[in-house]
């Protein structure tokens, strides 16, 4: 049975606001598969009235701006919905002292505090002008700190759960007030009863008091993204029954957020299981998150063939050679040439989540954090892949996406290898190895590094507005200057100049999961680029 409401979440918030021009063609390209939902998950990114310092250079779409994307949605059948946070995941906001002081910690609002309610007041009466919708997603998920800031130093130690169903009974309060109809993640519920949310705590259950005191009228969201496996969602949404007076509202997910290409293999196998799933389970409100985690490095339309398979999914329709046959007709590009979008994350059979077209791309010439994860494979993969890619921009709608990630596939190409390659010369003292990699494999690389930055910028640019494009940059520049920095010392140490490199003299370690030759999954770019303490503070 198709769901009642099938959408898409596109995140607003990780520095990265799309620009409404680019919202309405999302729109328009989701209601063409089938899609009449569509959530902007926007933190602090949108205009409150009354909120100077809320969103303040962040790109924050205005009223006016919202209200038009609203009006556009509603032209073509898409139900525009707000998706905002009341509670954490609002980590923006304390570095202004008028929102400082009513923090509990970190990105944690503080529970109690008469103006906090008000800030939340003004964002219901803004967005309840904009938007047609009566229905707002208010978040509330991740709070982990909830409770252990300013909260626990002015009340005093206290059962977190019951804090956070006096905040969610006050905010719903709030909704009532204006008219709207809230959703939000559940995942506090069982995190702050059992610490997690695995499936042999869920099969717990959860205590009554906290059931009863979720108020009626708040659809709960389950959220998950993680698993392949039927019977683990079949058990979560056992779970969600427990809350007979809550509709169970299902989140799954499109890997777009960790990194500058998507993870679309194991995207296919999570959602096709959670809509096996759903479809089970009777769920018929479903919609896709399509996070931007860490600066939202990776296009949402890169995604295409994910959006198209679900709304097959969601038909009943698990035949994926028909659904690479449809997808080919509808969009002139074959299923498997977008596939090849993810090639950046790609170094062997195994379908997992992991990200080596960031830690690869940041990886420093001279630390090699991330060299263990390399094998004598990854190159000529990655080479392949970069021909296949470049072979794809040839005057079609989505150009600008293969040819970024062809450049961006070159650039890794021989990047990939080139912190063994050097330790090993320099470990046997091959001075004339060493010379060649200063004199052809940097230049190579910054010319390729080059390349990549002014690819990203024009992608950038096409899709969202120009706040948050600062912090890229910065970061292609770290690069770029890094490479600068390491030949000059390379060939210092070439001419005798310092007598050794340092970082090269120190043992090389196994890295996160120890696993020697494997892909990771490692997104901060702080703590890529470096182990020194600036570079892993919070």
């Amino acid at each position: 049975m198709k769901p009642k409401t099938f959408g898409v979440m596109l995140d607003c918030s990780r520095n990265a606001v799309m620009r409404p021009e680019k919202v309405k063609e999302f729109a328009a390209l989701i209601k063409s598969m089938g899609y009449n939902m569509l959530q902007l998950y926007t933190e602090d990114t949108y205009e409150v009235e009354g909120e100077p310092y809320f969103g303040y250079m962040r790109g924050r779409y205005t009223i006016e701006e919202m209200k038009d994307m609203d009006a556009y949605c509603q032209s073509i059948g898409v139900e525009l919905i707000p998706c905002i946070q009341v509670l954490a995941h609002l980590g923006h906001l304390p570095r202004w002292e008028d929102f400082f002081r009513h923090m509990d910690c970190r990105d944690v609002l503080l529970v109690g505090d008469p103006r906090v309610y008000e800030l939340i007041d003004r964002m219901f009466a803004t967005l309840s002008k904009c938007f047609t919708t009566r229905r707002i997603h208010i978040g509330m998920d991740e709070a982990f700190y909830l409770g252990f800031g300013r909260y626990i130093q002015q009340h005093g130690f206290r059962n977190r759960s019951e804090i956070l169903l006096e905040h969610l009974n006050k905010v719903k309060e709030l909704a009532d007030k204006h008219g709207l109809q809230p959703m939000m993640w559940s995942d506090m519920f069982f995190h702050l009863v059992h610490g997690n949310r695995n499936d042999a705590d869920v099969e717990k259950g959860l205590p009554q008091e906290v059931i009863d005191a979720v108020p009626q009228g708040v659809d709960l969201v389950y959220w998950d993204y993680y698993s392949t496996e039927i019977e683990h969602y079949n058990r979560q949404f056992a779970a969600h029954r427990q809350f007979v007076n809550n509709k169970t509202v299902f989140a799954g997910g499109i890997w777009t957020w960790t990194g500058y290409a998507p993870n679309l293999r194991y995207s296919m196998n999570s959602t096709e299981a959670a809509m096996r799933s759903c479809v089970e389970n009777g769920i018929d409100e479903i919609f896709l998150t399509m996070w931007g985690d860490d600066g939202k490095d990776c296009s949402y339309f890169s995604a295409l063939p994910l959006l198209f398979a679900a709304s097959e999914m969601v038909e009943g329709n698990f035949d994926h050679e028909d659904i690479a046959a449809k997808f080919e007709q509808k969009f002139g590009y074959s299923f498997a040439e977008f596939m090849e979008l993810e090639a950046g994350n790609i170094q062997n059979d195994e379908i997992t989540i992991s990200n080596p077209c960031k830690y690869i791309l940041f990886n420093d010439p001279f630390l090699g954090l991330f060299d263990y994860t390399m094998h004598d494979g990854v190159k000529p993969l990655y080479a392949a892949a970069a021909k296949r890619l470049a072979a794809s921009v040839n005057g079609r709608q989505y150009d600008y996406l293969f040819d970024f990630e062809a450049k961006l596939l070159t650039l890794l190409t021989n990047k990939c290898d080139f912190g063994i390659r050097l330790r090993a010369a320099y470990a046997k003292g091959d001075k004339a190895a060493m010379q060649q990699m200063h004199d052809v494999d940097f230049p190579q690389m910054i010319a390729d590094a080059e390349m990549v930055y002014t690819a990203f910028r024009k992608l950038w640019l096409y899709e969202n507005k120009a706040f948050g494009l600062e912090v890229q940059e910065m970061r292609f520049g770290q690069l770029l200057l890094r490479l600068r920095s390491c030949a000059e010392r390379l060939q210092d140490y070439l001419d005798g100049v310092i007598p050794c490199i340092e970082e090269l003299e120190e043992k090389q370690l196994l890295g996160h999961y120890e696993m020697e030759g494997k892909p990771e999954c490692f997104n901060a770019y702080l703590q890529i680029i470096s182990t020194c303490a600036d570079a892993c503070s919070p």
